[in-house]
């Protein structure tokens, strides 16, 4: 038994101890233990994530009557064959584009295939940088892939796992990305904003020409989009709206604004990772 009042600094010891031999290791070794801990732990987050959904469609199909469901799946699908009808649209216009690129001798564009992923971990310190989602090198997910919903860009994959991936989130304050305001074809460059959590997220434009005039009404909200350019994201993916008044850059050579973003961050649960295809593979390219 230790004196009283005395303190036992033997665990303060083996820790700093500790340290100091890890840090000894070399980079190489301190990186694989690393990831091959991330590997370890990589089922209990997607068992934790697949728990929650289970959860949630439980709770939700528990409070619907019989009757709300079937109104439901007929909805559905209808829904289902609108959507069957407006795919068959697209393949017409993707058939009439391709036609017109090789008229006009036109390179082609960069073609993906789409993996779906869920959400499967999300940290508060991190809310607005990353997100950890199911999908890893074993469904074919490669760095650099372009992450996106419906209403526009969530972010990029900036490391690879397994069966997992980490995203780095449009609001990030590192994100950088050139986009396009509406009417002009000029570039700028979007950038995430240093952001808390549980307020909406934003980001800035920057490097956009003092001479800018927006051609539609005055007041009104102007589109941001990406450019296509730099063979990661894919043109004319919303970003977000300026809904504000433009200022002139600490040098005075160019204009910057706050931009509101389109995707709700705060609710992701499912998102689409887009995979470019090898040229091989590609439709859109020819040799």
């Amino acid at each position: 038994m230790g004196t009283p009042g005395r303190i036992n600094l033997k665990p303060f010891v083996y820790l700093v101890l500790g340290l100091l031999a890890w840090w000894s290791v070399p980079l190489g070794i301190r990186h694989f233990f690393r990831d091959a801990f991330y590997e370890f732990q990589a089922p209990v987050i997607l068992a934790q994530s697949q728990l929650q959904d289970l959860q949630r469609y439980w709770d939700e199909t528990g409070l619907r009557s019989r009757r709300e469901l079937l109104i439901a799946g007929r909805d559905l699908a209808r829904a289902n064959a609108l959507l069957q009808l407006e795919l068959q649209q697209m393949r017409g216009l993707a058939e009439e584009n391709k036609h017109l690129e090789e008229l006009l001798q036109l390179p082609g564009k960069i073609d993906f295939r789409t993996v779906i992923a869920r959400v499967a971990r999300r940290d508060l310190h991190t809310w607005w940088q990353q997100i950890t989602v199911s999908k890893g090198s074993a469904d074919g997910v490669r760095e650099g892939s372009p992450v996106v919903i419906n209403t526009g860009v969530v972010g990029r994959v900036i490391k690879v796992h397994l069966h997992t991936s980490e995203v780095e989130l449009i609001s990030s304050s590192v994100f950088r990305i050139s986009a396009n305001l509406d009417g002009d074809e000029r570039t700028v460059v979007f950038t995430g904003d240093i952001n808390k959590p549980f307020h909406p997220p934003t980001g800035r434009i920057t490097y956009l020409p003092s001479d800018y005039r927006y051609p539609g009404p005055a007041n009104s909200p102007i589109q941001v989009f990406t450019t296509g350019t730099g063979g990661v994201f894919p043109a004319g993916l919303s970003i977000g709206v300026i809904e504000g008044k433009f200022a002139p850059t600490s040098d005075g050579l160019f204009l910057e604004a706050a931009v509101r973003l389109h995707t709700d961050l705060s609710r992701l649960e499912e998102v689409a990772i887009m995979v470019p295809l090898a040229p091989e593979t590609s439709n859109s390219v020819r040799p």
